[in-house]
């Protein structure tokens, strides 16, 4: 986040991904409360997902644009 935009390896604020006890990934999502909109930037992997651990996230992501109010952009079905 303190580095320029161009030097950013996972975007401006990176939230870690847990997977049961694994942490397996990062997203790099921005809530916009006067758009209404919680967009997702990118999902990096660290390890790759199964189509288990891509429905989770997908719908976390979803629940959590929920618990915010907010339509999510960029948050695929999973």
């Amino acid at each position: 986040m303190y580095k320029p935009k161009a030097n950013r390896r996972w975007g401006y604020f990176a939230l870690p991904i847990l997977h049961g006890d694994r942490l397996v990934g990062k997203v790099d999502a921005t809530a916009d409360r006067w758009r209404g909109t919680f967009t997702v930037h990118a999902v990096q992997e660290d390890v790759p997902f199964t189509l288990q651990v891509s429905r989770a996230v997908h719908g976390e992501l979803r629940d959590l644009a929920s618990w915010l109010s907010l339509t999510p952009e960029g948050v695929a079905d999973g």
